[in-house]
């Protein structure tokens, strides 16, 4: 799971552009600790990973286990093209 986790923190930030040290300056540590998250070579607290979240434009969230597949259908994300809501608020 937490590696599932640092993908899309890592796909994020190259998405947004943006290098280690800013969106580790921006979520309040130094570029060698977020550098060490992005590698698996730490596993940081959840606090750690909602600041980078949030730096991110992103957030952390619960999601009761019953309802995971539905969160992860209507965001698009490991559903088959045809149980893909018909609008996102994302481009693919």
């Amino acid at each position: 799971m937490i590696d599932d986790i640092i993908s899309i923190l890592r796909k994020r930030r190259v998405a947004l552009g943006l290098t280690q040290s800013a969106v580790a300056e921006s979520a309040g540590n130094s570029q060698n600790y977020y550098s060490k998250i992005e590698q698996g070579k730490l596993d940081p607290r959840l606090s750690t990973l909602q600041d980078v979240a949030r730096a991110l434009s992103l957030e952390v969230m619960l999601v009761p286990r019953e309802l995971v597949d539905t969160v992860n259908a209507l965001a698009g994300r490991g559903a088959a093209p045809e149980e893909r809501p018909l609008f996102s608020a994302e481009p693919d």
